[in-house]
């Protein structure tokens, strides 16, 4: 009997490991809700960069793992669906909204221009905004150092949008 019993456990134990990564076998879970800190949007700068008001403050925020076409830069030519990209990011982040900002301690609080990064959840979404640019085609994954607990999901993410044309993928040169 003893024998049959490890082999259920081995198989429940493997079952359950299997469970818990992703479809890239990143086992790093996603933020999971109330992880971060409160906010609110002030104004959306362009398809992966926010300002939002965090205790009392406006902070600009780059958002993890995105890298959205350039539309704004002044010493960088308007890229093929940045326009785009900029007014999806802002009918996702209207002025105002409740927002949540994840820090993922693999990352680092801020980048070199001294912005936040953050994965941005809007109050009531279960997915990250961060995601949703990236499944609509809006954005391409920024891998950055590839650590980054959100990877999988959002490599997924392209791979989908790619494969079904969405966005930039479908209007662009790529």
């Amino acid at each position: 009997m003893y024998p049959r019993r490890l082999a259920i456990c081995a198989l429940a134990l493997v079952a359950v490991a299997a469970g818990c990564a992703s479809e890239d076998g990143d086992p790093t879970p996603a933020p999971a809700a109330g992880d971060g800190e409160g906010a609110r949007v002030v104004r959306v700068v362009d398809g992966d960069t926010l300002v939002a008001r965090l205790d009392g403050d406006d902070e600009r925020v780059r958002m993890l793992g995105v890298d959205a076409p350039e539309s704004v830069t002044p010493d960088r030519p308007r890229e093929c669906f940045g326009p785009e990209a900029g007014s999806e990011a802002r009918r996702l982040l209207p002025e105002g909204a409740r927002i949540t900002l994840a820090f993922d301690p693999s990352q680092g609080r801020t980048d070199q221009y001294d912005r936040l990064l953050a994965e941005v959840t809007r109050e009531g979404d279960a997915t990250t905004i961060n995601e949703q640019l990236i499944a609509g085609g809006f954005a391409e994954v920024f891998r950055g150092d590839g650590r980054g607990r959100l990877q999988a999901r959002l490599r997924a993410a392209q791979r989908e949008a790619k494969k079904d044309g969405r966005g930039l993928w479908g209007a662009c040169r790529r």
